[in-house]
Protein backbone atom coordinates (compact mmCIF):
# COMPACT_ATOMS: atom_id res chain seq x y z
CA UNK A 1 0.00 0.00 0.00
CA UNK A 2 1.28 3.17 -1.07
CA UNK A 3 0.00 6.61 0.39
CA UNK A 4 0.74 9.79 -1.80
CA UNK A 5 0.68 13.16 -0.86
CA UNK A 6 -2.90 12.09 0.56
CA UNK A 7 -5.10 15.12 2.63
CA UNK A 8 -8.29 15.35 3.89
CA UNK A 9 -10.90 17.67 4.99
CA UNK A 10 -14.60 17.30 6.29
CA UNK A 11 -15.66 20.98 5.59
CA UNK A 12 -13.41 21.09 2.57
CA UNK A 13 -11.68 24.37 4.42
CA UNK A 14 -9.48 22.92 6.64
CA UNK A 15 -7.39 20.28 6.38
CA UNK A 16 -7.30 17.54 9.45
CA UNK A 17 -3.91 16.17 7.77
CA UNK A 18 -1.84 16.60 4.96
CA UNK A 19 1.33 15.92 3.12
CA UNK A 20 0.73 12.49 4.09
CA UNK A 21 3.63 9.83 2.20
CA UNK A 22 4.20 6.58 3.39
CA UNK A 23 4.33 3.03 2.28
CA UNK A 24 3.55 -0.12 3.96
CA UNK A 25 5.14 -3.50 2.43
CA UNK A 26 4.35 -7.20 3.37
CA UNK A 27 5.37 -8.45 6.76
CA UNK A 28 5.66 -4.77 7.37
CA UNK A 29 4.00 -3.66 11.01
CA UNK A 30 3.42 0.51 10.99
CA UNK A 31 2.60 1.97 14.74
CA UNK A 32 0.73 5.34 13.99
CA UNK A 33 1.45 7.86 17.42
CA UNK A 34 0.19 11.06 17.84
CA UNK A 35 -2.23 13.17 20.37
CA UNK A 36 -5.95 12.90 20.27
CA UNK A 37 -7.27 15.11 17.42
CA UNK A 38 -3.99 14.35 15.05
CA UNK A 39 -6.01 12.51 12.27
CA UNK A 40 -4.95 8.98 12.84
CA UNK A 41 -8.31 7.53 12.70
CA UNK A 42 -9.11 9.66 10.02
CA UNK A 43 -6.38 8.11 7.77
CA UNK A 44 -7.22 4.93 9.01
CA UNK A 45 -10.74 5.75 7.58
CA UNK A 46 -8.98 7.23 3.95
CA UNK A 47 -6.92 3.91 3.69
CA UNK A 48 -9.93 1.94 3.53
CA UNK A 49 -11.80 4.24 1.64
CA UNK A 50 -14.83 4.75 4.44
CA UNK A 51 -14.00 8.35 3.97
CA UNK A 52 -12.68 9.59 0.30
CA UNK A 53 -9.18 11.95 0.37
CA UNK A 54 -9.65 15.37 -0.61
CA UNK A 55 -6.44 15.13 -2.06
CA UNK A 56 -3.76 12.48 -3.41
CA UNK A 57 -4.14 8.73 -3.15
CA UNK A 58 -4.02 5.46 -1.60
CA UNK A 59 -3.04 2.98 -3.97
CA UNK A 60 -3.41 -0.77 -3.54
CA UNK A 61 -1.01 -3.53 -5.98
CA UNK A 62 -1.24 -0.19 -8.14
CA UNK A 63 -4.37 0.76 -8.25
CA UNK A 64 -6.17 3.45 -6.45
CA UNK A 65 -8.78 1.95 -3.74
CA UNK A 66 -11.38 4.22 -4.69
CA UNK A 67 -11.47 2.77 -7.93
CA UNK A 68 -12.10 -0.93 -6.29
CA UNK A 69 -15.32 -1.80 -4.62
CA UNK A 70 -16.40 -2.78 -1.54
CA UNK A 71 -16.09 -6.14 -1.74
CA UNK A 72 -12.70 -6.12 -4.04
CA UNK A 73 -11.24 -3.54 -1.32
CA UNK A 74 -12.23 -6.10 1.55
CA UNK A 75 -10.86 -9.03 0.27
CA UNK A 76 -7.23 -7.05 0.44
CA UNK A 77 -7.98 -4.69 3.78
CA UNK A 78 -9.49 -5.56 6.85
CA UNK A 79 -10.76 -2.52 9.16
CA UNK A 80 -11.50 -2.54 12.86
CA UNK A 81 -12.40 0.59 14.31
CA UNK A 82 -12.29 2.09 17.69
CA UNK A 83 -16.02 1.38 18.69
CA UNK A 84 -18.64 -1.19 17.76
CA UNK A 85 -22.40 -1.16 18.56
CA UNK A 86 -23.37 -4.38 19.47
CA UNK A 87 -27.51 -4.36 18.38
CA UNK A 88 -28.20 -7.99 17.48
CA UNK A 89 -27.19 -11.17 20.05
CA UNK A 90 -25.19 -12.71 17.76
CA UNK A 91 -22.69 -15.84 19.02
CA UNK A 92 -19.45 -15.09 19.37
CA UNK A 93 -18.95 -17.50 16.55
CA UNK A 94 -21.35 -15.75 14.70
CA UNK A 95 -19.72 -12.49 14.68
CA UNK A 96 -16.37 -13.90 14.07
CA UNK A 97 -17.44 -15.76 10.32
CA UNK A 98 -19.34 -12.50 9.50
CA UNK A 99 -14.91 -12.08 8.54
CA UNK A 100 -16.44 -14.40 5.31
CA UNK A 101 -18.59 -11.51 4.22
CA UNK A 102 -16.13 -10.33 1.36
CA UNK A 103 -16.46 -13.85 -0.06
CA UNK A 104 -19.51 -14.82 -0.28
CA UNK A 105 -22.03 -14.00 -2.67
CA UNK A 106 -25.42 -12.49 -1.97
CA UNK A 107 -27.53 -15.44 -2.12
CA UNK A 108 -24.20 -17.66 -0.71
CA UNK A 109 -24.05 -18.50 3.19
CA UNK A 110 -20.51 -19.65 5.20
CA UNK A 111 -19.95 -23.05 5.07
CA UNK A 112 -18.59 -25.29 6.97
CA UNK A 113 -14.85 -24.68 5.92
CA UNK A 114 -15.59 -20.79 6.71
CA UNK A 115 -17.07 -22.11 10.23
CA UNK A 116 -14.06 -23.86 10.90
CA UNK A 117 -11.63 -21.17 10.26
CA UNK A 118 -13.31 -18.59 12.40
CA UNK A 119 -13.41 -20.86 15.15
CA UNK A 120 -9.77 -21.73 14.11
CA UNK A 121 -9.41 -17.56 15.27
CA UNK A 122 -11.43 -17.83 18.23
CA UNK A 123 -8.90 -20.85 19.30
CA UNK A 124 -5.54 -18.13 18.48
CA UNK A 125 -7.25 -15.25 20.78
CA UNK A 126 -8.12 -17.17 23.78
CA UNK A 127 -11.70 -16.94 23.59
CA UNK A 128 -13.16 -20.22 22.00
CA UNK A 129 -15.14 -21.29 25.17
CA UNK A 130 -17.06 -17.79 24.48
CA UNK A 131 -18.35 -19.57 20.92
CA UNK A 132 -21.78 -19.81 21.57
CA UNK A 133 -22.31 -16.90 24.02
CA UNK A 134 -24.50 -13.61 23.13
CA UNK A 135 -22.02 -11.05 21.47
CA UNK A 136 -23.71 -8.51 23.74
CA UNK A 137 -23.16 -10.23 27.05
CA UNK A 138 -19.87 -10.33 26.98
CA UNK A 139 -17.52 -7.70 28.44
CA UNK A 140 -16.21 -5.11 26.26
CA UNK A 141 -12.32 -6.08 25.86
CA UNK A 142 -13.91 -9.79 25.24
CA UNK A 143 -16.10 -8.05 22.09
CA UNK A 144 -12.54 -6.35 21.08
CA UNK A 145 -11.21 -10.13 20.91
CA UNK A 146 -14.11 -11.20 18.71
CA UNK A 147 -14.25 -8.56 16.52
CA UNK A 148 -10.19 -8.87 15.90
CA UNK A 149 -11.25 -12.91 14.74
CA UNK A 150 -13.51 -11.29 12.92
CA UNK A 151 -11.10 -9.23 11.27
CA UNK A 152 -8.47 -12.14 10.65
CA UNK A 153 -11.19 -14.54 9.48
CA UNK A 154 -11.72 -12.09 6.47
CA UNK A 155 -8.16 -12.74 5.50
CA UNK A 156 -6.50 -9.91 3.93
CA UNK A 157 -3.92 -8.62 3.05
CA UNK A 158 -3.29 -5.35 5.39
CA UNK A 159 -5.01 -4.96 8.42
CA UNK A 160 -5.67 -1.84 10.20
CA UNK A 161 -6.41 -1.42 13.83
CA UNK A 162 -7.59 1.13 15.39
CA UNK A 163 -6.91 1.52 18.71
CA UNK A 164 -6.78 -2.12 18.76
CA UNK A 165 -5.58 -2.86 22.45
CA UNK A 166 -8.03 0.25 24.00
CA UNK A 167 -10.29 -2.27 25.91
CA UNK A 168 -8.00 -5.43 26.74
CA UNK A 169 -6.33 -5.54 30.65
CA UNK A 170 -2.73 -5.77 30.49
CA UNK A 171 -2.04 -9.19 29.67
CA UNK A 172 -4.26 -9.47 26.33
CA UNK A 173 -2.70 -6.31 25.92
CA UNK A 174 0.57 -7.75 25.51
CA UNK A 175 -0.85 -11.28 23.52
CA UNK A 176 -2.16 -8.65 20.82
CA UNK A 177 1.06 -7.11 20.36
CA UNK A 178 2.61 -10.77 20.16
CA UNK A 179 -0.58 -11.66 17.86
CA UNK A 180 0.42 -8.66 15.46
CA UNK A 181 3.76 -9.71 15.22
CA UNK A 182 2.99 -13.37 14.53
CA UNK A 183 0.48 -12.41 12.10
CA UNK A 184 3.45 -10.09 10.23
CA UNK A 185 5.61 -13.58 9.79
CA UNK A 186 2.89 -14.71 7.62
CA UNK A 187 2.58 -12.16 5.15
CA UNK A 188 -0.17 -10.20 6.52
CA UNK A 189 0.94 -6.35 6.79
CA UNK A 190 -0.29 -4.53 9.90
CA UNK A 191 -1.14 -0.87 10.40
CA UNK A 192 -3.05 0.41 13.97
CA UNK A 193 -2.97 3.69 15.97
CA UNK A 194 -1.66 3.27 19.56
CA UNK A 195 -1.69 6.37 22.25
CA UNK A 196 1.61 3.73 23.74
CA UNK A 197 4.73 4.14 22.32
CA UNK A 198 6.05 1.68 24.68
CA UNK A 199 3.56 -0.65 22.28
CA UNK A 200 6.29 0.26 19.68
CA UNK A 201 9.24 -0.97 21.32
CA UNK A 202 7.77 -4.11 22.05
CA UNK A 203 7.21 -4.95 18.75
CA UNK A 204 10.44 -2.79 17.15
CA UNK A 205 8.79 -1.62 14.27
CA UNK A 206 7.92 1.06 12.43
CA UNK A 207 6.66 3.81 13.82
CA UNK A 208 4.77 7.09 12.33
CA UNK A 209 4.32 9.97 14.41
CA UNK A 210 1.06 12.09 13.49
CA UNK A 211 1.13 15.93 14.51
CA UNK A 212 0.00 19.26 13.18
CA UNK A 213 -1.88 17.97 10.10
CA UNK A 214 1.20 15.96 9.17
CA UNK A 215 3.65 12.76 9.64
CA UNK A 216 6.67 14.72 11.34
CA UNK A 217 8.34 11.75 11.69
CA UNK A 218 8.55 7.97 10.04
CA UNK A 219 10.98 5.04 10.74
CA UNK A 220 11.87 2.56 13.16
CA UNK A 221 10.91 3.01 16.55
CA UNK A 222 14.92 3.02 17.56
CA UNK A 223 15.73 5.91 15.42
CA UNK A 224 12.16 8.17 15.88
CA UNK A 225 10.88 7.08 19.56
CA UNK A 226 13.63 9.39 20.81
CA UNK A 227 13.23 11.91 23.93
CA UNK A 228 12.94 14.94 21.73
CA UNK A 229 10.57 13.33 19.27
CA UNK A 230 7.73 12.43 21.90
CA UNK A 231 8.23 15.78 23.87
CA UNK A 232 7.73 17.51 20.12
CA UNK A 233 4.12 15.90 19.69
CA UNK A 234 2.97 14.77 23.09
CA UNK A 235 3.76 18.33 25.41
CA UNK A 236 5.89 16.62 28.07
CA UNK A 237 8.84 15.64 29.17
CA UNK A 238 9.80 11.57 28.15
CA UNK A 239 12.31 9.33 29.53
CA UNK A 240 13.56 6.49 27.28
CA UNK A 241 14.74 3.70 29.57
CA UNK A 242 16.58 1.17 28.07
CA UNK A 243 15.28 -2.09 30.36
CA UNK A 244 18.57 -4.69 30.59
CA UNK A 245 16.35 -7.70 31.49
CA UNK A 246 14.45 -7.51 28.64
CA UNK A 247 16.40 -6.11 26.36
CA UNK A 248 14.14 -3.52 25.87
CA UNK A 249 13.18 -0.11 25.75
CA UNK A 250 10.22 2.05 27.79
CA UNK A 251 9.04 5.11 28.20
CA UNK A 252 8.48 6.94 31.20
CA UNK A 253 7.01 10.33 31.68
CA UNK A 254 8.85 12.84 34.10
CA UNK A 255 6.46 14.28 36.68
CA UNK A 256 6.55 17.83 37.06
CA UNK A 257 6.13 18.16 40.91
CA UNK A 258 5.63 22.02 40.51
CA UNK A 259 2.12 20.94 38.61
CA UNK A 260 1.10 18.69 41.31
CA UNK A 261 -1.69 19.42 43.82
CA UNK A 262 0.35 19.68 47.70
Amino acid sequence: MDIKNAKFSYDKKTNVFEEINFSVQKNDVLCILGPNGSGKTTLLKCLTNILQLTGGEVCLHNKNVQSLSRQQLSKKVGYLPQTHSALFPFSVLEVAVMGRAPHLTMMSAPTEADYKLAQTNLEMLGISHLASRPYTKISGGQRQLALIAMVLTQQPDILLLDEPTSHLDFGNQVRLLELIQKLSTTGLSVVFTSHFPDHAFQLSCKVALMNNKQLINVGDCETVLTEQNLKKIYGIDVKVVHVQTTDSKVCVPIRNKNNCAE
